[in-house]
């Protein structure tokens, strides 16, 4: 009789594996390391080099040596070249090749130190492929080759020639390895700028949409009423009056929404893609911004120079959204604000989330519109790490921006997404989200 088989148990090193609560994914090393990490990194490998190379000047007494002068010029000049490589790389790359063609024609030279000199350009030369043009990164490639070749070909003495080979495959390997990285960096920002233009199509085809409701629902509106007129003419013409005063508020109407949604359209042209790749998983298809619970409409949900003061401007679209959010959505696809602020998630909170959400609330008010929500929520993470607002968003702060939308929606609506924040904030109104965040 065999035994029953035994499920395997997870291996502790893959936490999502587990059955329990999942921790949050971290980045990799290398995705958490700052600029100064890797600069640290290139001074310590340039003082490597640097002493290796003076540690290959040292002779036996009695044999031809270099000046003490110039082999502490020769390691300065090694150890700047690859210390700076990340500042100017073609700068650096071509001083290496100049230094190692001097020390060439030098008889008293270690051929040791000539080959440790193109071990450092190839170190260098990785650098050149990864942050110039596909052309730089080929011609340095051939240069060190080339320079190589005729090194071995006018020293007759044959010093140190076996190493030429692992030198050479040394520069292959590092213009490879630059290359792919190259190759995979562009194909990131391919996939980044392809997801802006995705965004800005679906936020045009959305306001398309709604510009052809506005239209269809007033063209209906004008065409009833004007032939309700047209048949009480003669013997009513109070009830003719009424329905042209009816045609005439309904086309005002319609021409004032297709105003503002042009508006929008001018906006997002003027506007950077940057926000738009930035920001969180769109909802599904079927999800859709419930109607704000509060009767108060803020001015700046509609055009600064004509804010709506009132629900009865927004009716009939109001109506229509909401009926068809009724009727059309699902109830377990609905965006519902929250009526209670989640005391237990606020009590658990860290002190740096507190203060991202301290930092929200105080400039709230100040920044209440579209353009200026859109800022706020996209720079708190940006204050909290102490960078200008201008800065391009790195794949440490893209994270930290993602946690801190994800916290928002958890406040609000009580999931990780929804629609946008700066959306859904202005929906929401200033009094009832500082009700829900204020921890």
């Amino acid at each position: 009789m065999s035994s029953p088989r035994r499920e395997p148990h997870p291996l502790p090193a893959y936490p999502l594996a587990g059955h329990g609560t999942p921790r949050p994914p971290r980045p990799p090393l290398t995705k958490r390391m700052r600029p100064w990490h890797w600069m640290a990194i290139d001074w310590v490998v340039a003082a490597v080099t640097a002493l290796s190379g003076t540690f290959l000047q040292v002779v036996p007494p009695g044999q031809e040596t270099v000046a003490p002068p110039v082999n502490l010029l020769i390691a300065v000049w090694i150890f700047l070249a690859v210390a700076l490589r990340r500042r100017a790389p073609v700068t650096a790359y071509g001083a290496l090749i100049v230094l190692a063609v001097a020390l060439a024609g030098s008889s008293s030279i270690n051929p040791g130190l000539i080959f440790l000199v193109f071990l450092a350009a190839a170190y260098v030369l990785y650098m050149v492929t990864v942050m110039s043009n596909r052309q730089t990164g080929a011609v340095a490639l051939v240069l060190a080759l080339t320079v190589m070749v005729l090194i071995v070909a006018f020293d007759h003495s044959a010093r140190g020639h076996g190493v030429l080979l692992p030198v050479a495959l040394a520069q292959v390997i590092a213009w490879m390895s630059g290359y792919s990285m190259r190759q995979r960096r562009l194909y990131a920002q391919t996939l980044q700028h392809q997801a802006t233009s995705r965004a800005v199509a679906e936020e045009r085809l959305r306001i398309a949409r709604e510009l052809h409701d506005v239209v269809a629902h007033s063209m209906s509106v004008i065409a009833v009423q004007a032939g309700y007129g047209q048949y009480v003419i003669d013997s009513s013409p109070d009830d003719a009056r009424d329905a042209l005063g009816a045609i005439q508020a309904t086309s005002r109407d319609a021409l004032e929404e297709m105003r503002r949604m042009l508006g929008v359209l001018r906006q997002q042209d003027a506007a950077s893609g940057a926000a738009l790749a930035a920001a969180p998983a769109a909802p599904d298809a079927g999800t859709a911004p419930a109607a704000p619970a509060a009767p108060e409409v803020r001015g700046a949900l509609a055009d600064p120079a004509d804010p709506v003061t009132s629900l009865d401007q927004t009716r009939p679209r109001l109506d229509r959204a909401q009926r068809w959010i009724t009727t059309q959505v699902p109830a377990e696809q609905r965006t519902r604000v929250r009526d209670e602020p989640d005391t237990d998630l606020l009590a658990s909170l860290g002190a740096t989330e507190r203060e991202s959400l301290r930092l929200l609330l105080d400039d709230l008010d100040r920044h209440w519109s579209l353009d200026g929500l859109t800022r706020l929520v996209y720079g708190v993470p940006k204050r909290q790490a102490g960078l200008p607002p201008d800065v391009k968003p790195t794949p440490e702060l893209k994270a930290a921006q993602r946690a801190f939308f994800a916290l928002l929606y958890r406040l609000l609506v009580g999931r990780d997404t929804g629609p946008r924040l700066p959306t859904l904030l202005l929906a929401v109104g200033a009094g009832r989200v500082r009700k829900l965040l204020d921890a």
